[in-house]
């Protein structure tokens, strides 16, 4: 029982642990992140097909370069697909374990200012990144698989600023 309270983070309160257990987990997601992609593929599971309003390849312009060349696609579209591909479903857990290092960092060091808002920065990167996929995107749609990034974001977003003051340690 001692070595795993030597392993915890030493500050006050719960948030360190909050983090921490975000951390773990987010390592296991990154790893079956690159193991397989049904669970990325439950998260963004909206279906494309290719943006018929392109206009045609020309020295000056390439279909396949373009940001939009992917449009959702009606429900019963038999060409369309989704997009997570292997190499989304790589950068995905690369961007998860990133963020899991910085946050796993921040839970035994929210007693530094510049740290603590590195964590709160991760947070808003994650919650604009799920919001952007959901709303402008709509490489996905709200149902359970969801429900946890969204959740996880927001109440950190709510819950860090307000005790900030509680963890930064002032000079």
């Amino acid at each position: 029982m001692d070595l795993f309270k030597s392993l915890l983070p030493p500050a006050k309160g719960i948030l360190p642990y909050y983090m921490l257990i975000l951390s773990v987990v987010s390592i296991g997601n990154s790893l079956q992140a690159y193991a397989t992609l049904h669970f990325s593929r439950r998260v963004y599971n909206g279906r494309f097909v290719r943006n018929p309003k392109l206009p045609p390849a020309s020295p000056a312009f390439n279909p396949d370069d373009s940001v939009n060349k992917l449009v959702p696609a009606a429900a019963n579209d038999a060409h369309a697909a989704d997009q997570v591909t292997p190499l989304a479903g790589r950068l995905f857990g690369t961007w998860t374990l990133i963020t899991c290092i910085v946050r796993c960092y921040a839970a035994y060091n929210l007693h530094l200012g510049p740290v603590y808002n590195i964590a709160i920065w991760t947070y808003v990167v994650a919650l604009g990144h799920f919001a952007s996929e959901l709303f402008v995107f709509k490489s996905m749609n709200f149902g359970l698989p969801q429900v946890f990034p969204f959740t996880l974001a927001s109440c950190a977003l709510i819950w860090m600023p307000m005790v900030r003051n509680y963890y930064v340690e002032s000079n």
